[in-house]
């Protein structure tokens, strides 16, 4: 059974980061084709009280996606979707990324395209993407205890050094948006992790330098699995396990 427009939205109300979730939840109906190309939106008022939140709460939504090229305003008349077909951005929000399932949702991205990207890497990147790669390992800290803002900085570099050395810029350009949306939330995870017995700097160091390895010996094969691996150990020590699935092996890619 199809589920309704009226249906699909639960309260809001007690949600943090308002404007966020209620422009997500749209984009969403208008995805599953709840709300239409052409279709106008409901009031300010009707979906303050649907979604039980102020009538500036809803302007401040919609204002997000206009600015999405999602929905257009006509003076006078309302606002009106242009449907997701018509917007070139991919947005994700910072802000969005404390819940949990959107957090989990973004590192399955994250691995899907930075698996491949490195085995991309490996047949195409020129000697200054390899200086690159290097030079971001090498300010990761090396000493427990000082895995801050510029250990977390050197880790987001290195993985944007291997997206840009895929050659392909569509790849490129989405991993550098994941991982500075990704940036604050990584980094206070690492920072109130408390396993005494993990490893985590020689341990995260050495998962780098082996996909770097792997690249600079030309290996698509070794490349692609050194980042599964890493991409999968870095998800389990945030406490984001991912889908075996979303880790599957290369054969099943023909790979």
């Amino acid at each position: 059974m199809t589920e309704s427009y009226e249906d699909s939205v639960g309260h809001l109300a007690r949600a943090p980061q308002l404007p966020s979730r209620i422009a997500s939840v749209l984009t969403s109906e208008i995805v599953q084709g709840l709300l239409k190309a052409g279709d106008r939106l409901p009031t300010e008022q009707h979906l303050a009280e649907r979604f039980g939140v102020s009538r500036s709460v809803v302007r401040e939504a919609i204002a997000r996606l206009r600015s999405d090229g999602v929905v257009q305003a006509r003076q006078g008349v309302g606002v009106f979707v242009l449907g997701i077909q018509e917007s070139a951005t991919l947005r994700i929000d910072a802000e969005l990324l404390s819940d949990r399932k959107v957090f989990q949702s973004v590192f399955e991205l994250r691995a899907i395209l930075e698996t491949r990207g490195a085995g991309l890497a490996a047949v195409r990147s020129s000697d200054a993407d390899i200086a690159a790669m290097t030079a971001a390992i090498g300010r990761m800290p090396r000493e427990q205890g000082v895995w801050g803002e510029q250990g977390v900085n050197a880790d987001m570099d290195f993985h944007r050094a291997i997206a840009s050395a895929s050659g392909n810029p569509y790849i490129a350009s989405i991993v550098r948006m994941l991982t500075v949306r990704m940036r604050e939330s990584i980094m206070f995870l690492r920072q109130n992790m408390s396993d005494p017995a993990s490893d985590l700097w020689s341990t995260n160091i050495k998962e780098h330098t082996t996909i770097l390895d792997a690249i600079v010996r030309r290996s698509a094969r070794d490349a692609r699995g050194a980042m599964r691996v890493h991409i999968s150990n870095a998800a389990r020590r945030l406490g984001y396990p991912l889908h075996e699935e979303v880790l599957s092996p290369e054969e099943a890619f023909g790979g």
